[in-house]
């Protein structure tokens, strides 16, 4: 499989290999990626590329000290609500899980 099969197959990911990726791969991959149209269009995208799980781990802290209390708020509000709406909020967490 090549990796445009790769990008147009897959949907969703939530465990990954521990496969390093070679620096010339992620560099098309990010490419590919901002080939995709947005709203505004062009934007100024910075990336930061963590290889080794225990810089993944130490970025990931910081994020989910900041979004904890946004999925606590969800989980109350949404609960009650629409069936899209019940979707998101049990998303969510997932988005920011280990």
């Amino acid at each position: 499989m090549d990796i445009y099969e790769a990008i147009y197959g897959r949907r969703v990911t939530r465990n990954f290999k521990e496969t390093v990726i070679p620096d010339e791969i992620l560099k098309k991959i990010i490419n590919a990626g901002l080939q995709a149209p947005t709203h505004d269009h062009l934007r100024n995208w910075e990336f930061v590329i963590l290889k080794n799980r225990e810089d993944k781990e130490n970025a990931l802290q910081f994020v989910r000290q900041g979004v904890e209390p946004t999925l606590e708020i969800l989980k109350r509000t949404l609960k009650d609500g629409t069936p899209q709406q019940k979707m998101y909020a049990a998303a969510m967490p997932r988005q920011y899980s280990g």
